[in-house]
Formats: C-alpha cells, sequence, structure tokens
C-alpha cells in the first residue's frame, strides 16, 4: 500500500494538490464529515473512485458510449440526473472550499472566484490522478490487490448507477444501508483508537480521515509486534507457526 506524493504533507492534513488539475483537495476533518454526513460523503466519493461500476450500466448496449472515457460518459449523464450533480457539488463544497466550479462537456472547470479566469481542470486525460487522491485522502490504504470498498459506499455506488438510467432520487439510495452493514466506520476507528490508546475521542475527531487511518494502522502493527516479542520472550513458548510480525517503528505504506 505504497503512498503517491509527499507522506509528510498528507499526514499534516494540509490541502493535497493533484497532479495534472491545478487545483489542491482539501483534507476535512472526521467532525466535519459527520457533520455533513458520513454516508453521503463516501458515497460521493464512490462517484469517482468507482466511476466504472456506475457507468458500466449506461455503457452497456450502447457501442457509441463503450468507446468513451468513464468520466467523459459521467459528465455527459449529469445533464439528467440533477441529484447526482447535487451529490458533487456537496462533495466540492467540503474537499474543494477554496474554488467555484462548473460542469463542461467532457471535463470539470474551476475558478478561485465566480468570474476569474479558469485556473484548473478535470478531463479524461488528468481524471486518473483525481481518483488517486482522492483514494489515499479518505479510504483506507490495503494490500496490493485488495480492493478500497466500504459497505455503504459500495452499495450506494450500484445503487447510483440504476438512478442514473431510471432518473430517480439518488440521494436516498446513498442514505440506505445494506443489511447487516457495519455501522459507522469513522465511529468504529476512532472508538478503538481511544480505547485503546486511552485518548479523548473529541480529539480523534479533529484528525483528517487519512490520519485516522494512519494511527489505526500503526497501532495495529504495534499490537501484533508487541504480542509476538511477548511470546518469544516466553519461556516454553513457541513462535515458530507465528508470522513474524512488521516492525511498527518502520514505514507501514510498503
Amino acid at each position: 500500500m505504497a503512498i503517491q506524493g509527499d507522506l509528510a504533507q498528507i499526514l499534516s492534513g494540509m490541502p493535497i494538490r493533484v497532479a495534472g488539475c491545478n487545483i489542491a483537495v482539501s483534507q476535512p476533518t472526521i467532525r466535519e464529515i459527520s457533520a455533513y454526513g458520513e454516508d453521503v460523503f463516501l458515497g460521493g466519493l464512490q462517484i469517482f473512485v468507482k466511476i466504472d461500476k456506475i457507468v458500466a450500466p449506461i455503457k452497456e448496449g450502447n457501442s457509441r458510449l463503450a468507446m468513451l472515457p468513464d468520466f467523459q460518459v459521467l459528465i455527459a449523464a449529469l445533464e439528467n440526473d440533477t441529484s447526482i450533480k447535487e451529490t458533487i457539488d456537496n462533495l466540492f463544497s467540503l474537499i474543494l472550499p477554496e474554488y467555484s466550479w462548473e460542469f463542461a462537456p467532457g471535463s470539470i472547470n474551476f475558478r478561485i472566484g465566480e468570474n476569474a479566469s479558469i485556473i484548473g481542470q478535470i478531463n479524461p486525460m488528468n481524471f486518473e490522478n483525481f481518483q488517486k487522491t482522492l483514494s489515499i485522502l479518505f479510504l483506507p490504504q490495503r494490500k496490493d490487490k485488495e480492493e478500497q470498498e466500504f459497505n455503504p459506499a459500495n452499495s450506494a455506488a450500484e445503487e447510483i448507477a440504476k438512478k442514473l438510467q431510471k432518473g430517480r432520487d439518488q440521494r436516498a439510495a446513498i442514505q440506505q444501508k445494506e443489511k447487516g452493514d457495519i455501522g459507522s466506520i469513522f465511529a468504529n476507528y476512532a472508538s478503538v483508537i481511544a480505547v485503546g490508546l486511552s485518548m479523548d475521542i473529541n480529539t480523534i475527531y479533529n484528525y483528517t480521515p487519512f490520519q485516522l487511518y494512519d494511527i489505526f494502522t500503526r497501532y495495529t502493527v504495534k499490537m501484533a509486534y508487541d504480542l509476538h516479542m511477548k511470546v518469544s520472550t516466553t519461556p516454553f513458548m513457541d513462535t515458530s507457526k507465528m508470522d513474524e510480525p512488521k516492525n511498527w517503528l518502520e514505514s507501514i505504506y510498503q
């Protein structure tokens, strides 16, 4: 789960510039995201991070659309589904608060101020960079080839694809959870860290998602390391069947 970009900048919580787009994505805190709505936030992310799943039903059976980039198909679909556009607008207001934006044929243009010149753009050529930035900043970094998915957001992505075709209310689809849902992801992470590290949970709610995932991951690595050390230094205990733990003091992004 290698991190692309300056890890110190990302971990500091400062805005992160998206390569080739000339825009910088802000990192809201868990508290700010909670006020906005966690499921709506994660569902909005999935529109971009899981765009292939969202536009697949639109492309199906349409040879002309099948040849277009996923991003271009999504932009075209926004003309017929204002609820998807509203979700993107709300997401951008949280992660791109310094900009105004407009949806143009094949691109999203950004300005600083309503009447200023265009200074940044997301288009089919740089969209992958935008995807990667959102994934790194706001989703847990998994092992290679392990898919980054949340139950609520993944379910929403499937529903969004249906709504793009049927033109129904997408917001309700995002808010609806699967049976057996794991609940609030941020709350679960924060609760574990607060108890495990004896921290005030209010402090943790001032973390960004990346900071939350980082401390949670390092904490679990440390627990595995400490357990292995305890067993290996206990008389008559055998560690031969235990995996060698990663040193928790080393980088967790390798």
